[in-house]
Formats: C-alpha cells, sequence, structure tokens
C-alpha cells in the first residue's frame, strides 16, 4: 500500500516515528498555543478590569469622604454660628454705598487683574459688565477683601482681617476665618463658602474670588453646576442631605475645573444657610494617572485610565497629552484628523488639558454612563482599536464613566510575540526528531499534566499553587503565565480577605458584638429583645460654662478626652457604649455578653466615671459634675438608619435610667430593683422618689460608697 511493502523495516519506524512526532509536534504546539493565548488575554483582560476596579474604588472613597466631610462640618459650631453672623452682617451692608473711588479701584480691579488672567483659558472675551456685581453688600465685601487686599488673586485668603472694614461683617470674618482656615489647611480644600438660605447669596467665601458676595440664584454664577444643585437642595431642606456637583471650568477660578460638595446647615430644626466646600481635580487626576507614571502601574506603553463626565467628555487628563515624549500638538494634529471640532482643538491648547472639553463617544464610555460595566473592544477618542474595561462611578446623583484602556497592538504583542516563538520551536524540533520522537512526546506532555493539576487545585479552591516547569518553551512560557495567575488570584484573595477583616473591625467599634452577628445573618436592623441588662446614662454638667471659659475648640477638645476616659474604662469594666451624645454617655452592660455580675459592674464603672470628673477637676481647676442614672431591667436594641447608621436601645429600662441622671447635683442614683440586688455590696442613701411624665414615680437610691 503506497509502496510501504518495498520499504525496509528500518524505514517503515523511522517513517513512522517521524509521522508520529510530526503530528505531535504539530498538536502540542497548536494546543500550547491556543491555551497561552487565552491566558494571556484573559491576564490582559484581568489586570485592566482589576487596575479599573481599583481607581474606581479609590474615587468612590475620596468622593465618600467628602460626603462625609461636608455633612460632617455643616453641623460645627463654626459653620452654625459663622452662618447666622455672616448673614447679618451681609444683611446690614445692604444699605452702604461705595465712594466713587472705592468703586473705581473695583472695577479697576476687575479689568486689569481678574478678567485678563481669565481670558487666558477662555475661547472669548469676557465683558466686564457680566461679572462686575451691582449689589451694595456684594461691592462693599469685594471691594475691602478682594480689590483692597494687598495679596493676589488666588492668596486673597491670607488676609484675616481687613483694616478698612470695620462694619459687623469685618468683626465676625476676624472671628471665624482662621477656624476655617485650618479645616481648609487640614482637608486640602479650594474653598469653603457659606450660603444664605433665602437669598442664595454667598455671605462667606475663604478664598474670596469673585464669587463672593454675589448670589447664586441671579448672580453672573447662578448658571454654573454648583449652583444648580444649591437650588435643588433649597427646596427640600433635609437635614444631613448632601449634593456633589460635578467637575466644570470655574471662572471664579480663572477657568480651571472644581468639583462642589454640598449640605445644608441648620440651627435647630430651622434651616439657616449651605456649607459649600468647592475641591480642585488635581487629587482625582493623580489617582487616574497614578501621578503619570503609566507604565509603572502596569498599563505599558499606550494604557491610561480616564474619567467620562454625564455630557460625554474629560474628567482627567489623557496620556497622549501629557507624554513627555511627544509634544502635544501631535496629539492635537492626531485629533483634528480624527474630525474633533476647531473650537475643541482651541480650547485644549489654551487650557493645556482636555478636562471638560474633549468628546469621548466611543462605544464602552456610552455605557459606562448608562451605569454597565465590562470589557471589550472598541475605538477611543483617539479611533485607535483598544480595549476597554469600563464601569461607573456614582454618587447620589452623580455619575461618571471610568475607563481603563489600552491599545489593542500592545494587549496583542504578548499572544504574537508566543505564537512566532511556538512556530519557531516547533520548525526546529520538527526538523530534528527521528527515534527521540517518542521520548520528546511523553516529556511534551508532562507540563501539560502539571498545568491540569495545578487549574484543578485552583478550581478547588486552593490559592498557594504553583506549577515547575523548567521548559524555556511555549510550555515554560504557559507555566510561567499560569503561575502569574496563580499569584494574582492569591493577591486578591488576600486583599479581600484583608478588606473583609477591616469592614469587621470598622462594625465591631460600631455596632455590639450581637448587632454584629445578626446583622451578618441578614437581619439589617438588628432588633432584639435582651430580658435583664444594666443600663447606664450618665450626664456632664458645666460644659457650657467651661466653654464660654476655654472657648468651643477647646471645650470640644476637653469633651473628647474625657469621653476617651469613658470608652478605656468601659473596656476595663466589661461595659459596652452605646451612644454618646455632647455630654451625655449611654452605655449597658450584659447585652453582647451575658455578665451575671452586670448590675455590680456598672456601678463601679459609674463610680469610676465619677473619679474620672473629679481628678479632671482637680488637675484642670474646673466644676464639671457629672449626674448617673442605673437601671436594670428588660430592654429592646436596634440599628437606626441605612447608609450612616447606630445603634440604640429603648424601653422603660432606658428611660428610667435618663430620668435619674436628670439633675444638676453630682450623684449616682439607682432604682431600688438594683439597691435590692446590690445592697449589700455598696452602700445607698435614700430614697427620694422621681417623677416619671406620663407614668407613676419611682424611688430612687443615691449610691454613696
Amino acid at each position: 500500500m503506497f509502496g510501504l511493502n518495498r520499504l525496509s523495516i528500518q524505514s517503515k519506524m523511522i517513517l513512522l516515528l517521524l509521522t508520529v512526532s510530526l503530528l505531535s509536534i504539530g498538536i502540542v504546539a497548536w494546543v500550547g498555543y491556543t491555551s497561552a493565548k487565552i491566558a494571556l488575554r484573559r491576564q490582559i483582560e484581568n489586570q485592566l478590569v482589576g487596575i479599573r476596579v481599583a481607581k474606581t474604588t479609590t474615587l468612590k472613597s475620596m468622593l465618600e469622604g467628602l460626603r462625609d466631610e461636608v455633612i460632617a462640618m455643616s453641623d460645627t459650631v463654626a459653620a452654625i454660628e459663622g452662618t447666622k453672623a455672616f448673614t447679618q452682617a451681609y444683611r446690614e451692608l445692604d444699605a452702604i454705598s461705595l465712594t466713587e473711588e472705592q468703586f473705581a479701584a473695583l472695577r479697576q480691579f476687575y479689568t486689569s487683574d481678574y478678567l485678563p488672567h481669565l481670558q487666558k483659558n477662555l475661547d472669548i472675551k469676557p465683558v466686564i459688565e457680566q461679572y462686575l456685581p451691582t449689589g451694595n453688600a456684594t461691592k462693599y465685601l469685594q471691594y475691602h477683601y478682594i480689590a483692597s487686599n494687598p495679596h493676589p488673586y488666588g492668596e486673597k485668603q491670607s488676609l484675616e482681617q481687613s483694616t478698612s472694614d470695620q462694619s459687623s461683617y469685618g468683626q465676625a470674618h476676624a472671628k471665624y476665618h482662621r477656624l476655617f482656615d485650618r479645616a481648609v489647611k487640614i482637608f486640602g480644600f479650594e474653598d469653603i463658602m457659606l450660603v444664605d438660605i433665602d437669598t442664595l447669596s454667598v455671605v462667606y467665601s475663604y478664598q474670596k474670588t469673585t464669587e463672593f458676595g454675589t448670589s447664586l440664584e441671579n448672580g453672573p454664577y447662578s448658571n454654573a453646576l454648583m449652583a444648580e444643585k444649591i437650588r435643588n437642595m433649597r427646596a427640600f431642606k433635609d437635614r444631613d442631605d448632601f449634593k456633589i456637583a460635578d467637575f466644570e471650568p470655574y471662572r471664579p477660578s480663572l477657568g480651571r475645573p472644581m468639583g462642589f460638595a454640598v449640605s445644608p446647615i441648620f440651627d435647630g430644626q430651622r434651616c439657616i444657610g449651605l456649607l459649600l466646600l468647592q475641591f480642585p481635580i488635581d487629587n482625582f487626576n493623580k489617582v487616574l494617572t497614578g501621578n503619570f507614571q503609566w507604565k509603572e502601574e502596569g498599563l505599558g506603553e499606550s494604557g491610561e485610565v480616564y474619567l467620562v463626565g454625564p455630557d460625554k467628555t474629560m474628567r482627567s487628563r489623557s496620556r497622549f497629552m501629557a507624554d513627555k515624549e511627544k509634544s502635544p500638538e501631535e496629539f492635537l494634529a492626531l485629533l483634528a484628523k480624527n474630525g474633533v471640532s476647531e473650537r475643541v482643538i482651541k480650547d485644549i491648547r489654551t487650557k493645556g488639558n482636555v478636562i471638560c472639553s474633549l468628546p469621548v463617544d466611543s462605544e464602552s464610555a456610552v455605557e459606562a454612563l448608562r451605569g454597565r460595566s465590562g470589557l471589550m473592544e472598541t475605538l477611543d477618542y483617539r479611533q485607535q482599536p483598544v480595549l476597554s474595561a469600563y464601569g461607573p462611578l456614582e454618587l447620589d446623583s452623580l455619575r461618571w464613566g471610568v475607563l481603563a484602556e489600552i491599545d489593542k497592538s500592545e494587549a496583542e504583542q504578548p499572544i504574537r510575540k508566543l505564537g512566532r516563538d511556538i512556530l519557531t520551536l516547533a520548525s526546529g524540533i520538527a526538523l530534528g526528531v527521528t527515534v527521540l520522537a517518542l521520548i520528546f512526546s511523553s516529556l511534551l506532555t508532562r507540563p501539560l499534566r502539571l498545568l491540569t493539576e495545578g487549574a484543578r487545585r485552583i478550581g478547588a479552591g486552593e490559592t498557594d499553587v504553583k506549577v515547575h516547569v523548567p521548559s524555556r518553551d511555549e510550555f515554560g512560557e504557559l507555566g510561567r503565565v499560569f503561575n502569574q495567575m496563580s499569584d494574582s488570584i492569591r493577591a486578591q484573595t488576600e486583599k479581600l480577605e484583608s478588606q473583609i477583616h477591616e469592614n469587621q473591625e470598622l462594625l465591631l467599634n460600631i455596632l455590639p458584638a450581637s448587632a454584629v452577628a445578626q446583622r451578618q445573618e441578614g437581619d439589617e436592623k438588628a432588633s432584639r429583645q435582651f430580658a435583664d441588662v444594666s443600663v447606664l446614662f450618665a450626664e456632664i454638667q458645666g460644659m457650657e460654662e467651661l466653654g464660654r471659659e476655654v472657648g468651643e475648640a477647646e471645650a470640644l477638645s476637653i469633651l473628647g478626652d474625657l469621653v476617651g476616659a469613658f470608652d478605656e474604662a468601659a473596656e476595663r469594666f466589661g461595659i459596652e457604649k452605646v451612644k454618646t451624645i455632647g455630654g451625655t454617655y449611654l452605655a449597658v452592660c450584659g447585652l453582647s455578653v451575658n455578665r451575671p455580675d452586670h448590675s455590680r459592674r456598672v456601678i463601679q464603672f459609674a463610680q469610676e466615671l465619677a473619679n474620672i470628673i473629679s481628678i479632671f477637676n482637680r488637675e484642670q481647676t474646673a466644676d464639671l459634675t457629672l449626674s448617673v442614672g442605673i437601671n436594670a431591667g428588660p430592654v429592646a436594641g436596634g440599628v437606626i438608619g441605612r447608609r450612616k447608621f447606630l445603634y440604640d436601645l429603648w424601653g422603660d429600662t432606658v428611660t428610667i435610667a435618663k430620668r435619674l441622671a436628670t439633675g444638676s447635683d453630682a450623684a449616682i442614683r439607682v432604682t431600688r430593683a438594683m439597691r435590692e440586688r446590690l445592697g449589700d455590696q455598696f452602700e445607698f442613701r435614700g430614697p427620694v422618689n422621681i417623677e416619671l411624665p406620663g407614668k407613676d414615680a419611682v424611688e430612687a437610691w443615691q449610691v454613696t460608697a
């Protein structure tokens, strides 16, 4: 058959071995290439997705931090009292007019200082009438704190007190400006503004830019995105509400992209103003660009991560314009070639960056702005084929698209190289195999078995899997890729476990252990009845008088130190703190841990609290008193709130304990039930009747020793 009968056995063996070897080499080479190609592609995709997720998580944490900061600052004494003082003083300034010389100086500031600098970042010439203030109060403030301010524009905040302003506003500014200066330097804000809730006038600006004193209702900057957010917030006036305004070229900051966080300021139950925090885009750019170290972050020569806003324009720097090895004009020429309008290119050239200017209408950007995540091949804003990992970044009503992309040609370069390596190696082996074909085929299949076993172990849940493939052929490359993938899986698993542990520790610092366990089981409210616990309610008296002596900020620091000392004592006595509001302290024993002696522990804890106050009074020559109420019995506990939550107790046991703590004298009062439990362990004096609203009076006994 086919002349084989005429061949010798040796020839047939050689032919057979050669045929088997060639077939084996071809099959193994193809399998190796296919597996490696899939693994490499998956690695690149996972790396892109991982970078995108990591950047998104970091940015969201930054936005959530801004949210928490603006809500917390809106509830500070400085914000509340400052808003009241600045608003009242601002309204008084409506009756004061500038002299002709003063108004001329203000106009001169706009014509020779502000507008020339602003025009450098605009593609049109600004008209002074559009920006010049009109109201008396606005002109007064901008003259005394901007026009006559000796510091350059952008550093006007250095003026702590205006020597020319002798009004009540000047007094308020001298009092509160230093407080806001400290907040700006600690948190890195660009500006802090206070807005009158009725007129939406900016009654205070830390940085003293040109929106100072103007109305965000109908003033020259009322069309800004943050002004729209402020008007929406005024319509609802919800406590602890917040809004994040998207980055936009902000003209008071000379066209630099700025974002804003807004929260209402309440004085009691009345909304008196709005707190506005201005933050630059620089920190966001540092996160997205890795401080311009794209290659070190695993993005190669063409990869980048960038933000896309709701208007489908860039919200971050472009790698290809910031590349030091290439001229920005090359990038702009490429944009022009791809059909980007001359107006956009001129705007980019004027500003020196693409932020809020360069349109991004790729398919992945559209999907991200729809709230979807994924990975696809598409054309980027340069009209270059890229591999794009996309997803949304959302907080409140704000949604950005986060895109991590790398040129398709660079992403597939390792795969093409692997293909060439496999083809070259297979050809060389095919020329040299005869007698050793069977041996080589056995050796070539060994790495596949190792990889299969390694993959099976990973599939079974092992994370510390290593495949040792000593060869340097395609299987060696595949083994190294496999080990890299295994390392990546292990690193991600360890990171996830670390994050879970950190979240668990944070939750345990907020909630009792029993409530944490209930929430982990699916009960978000963690509501539960406790048959018998001891409840302590303590109130520090005299903090307001101390605040008037040493100042509100120092008094708040002292209160924090006292509460910290209370917390340390609670840990020593096995007491669980429930919450602290002002000078009140609510704690419980026997809640998460069943303690038969919980009543004794609570009284000892109360005595320790009184000792802490006594030591403080002696060392600081203060006159604080501590009134403590203790009761034992059944309570109900649970989590209140969803996004920002706390744990609270309620029931008659808690109500009576709070009532026992009422009074200005320093005493530890307990109910009859507590005295009967511990009558032989402590000394008591009493009883006295304590009236309860809507309930019968209860007997109270005072612990004396």
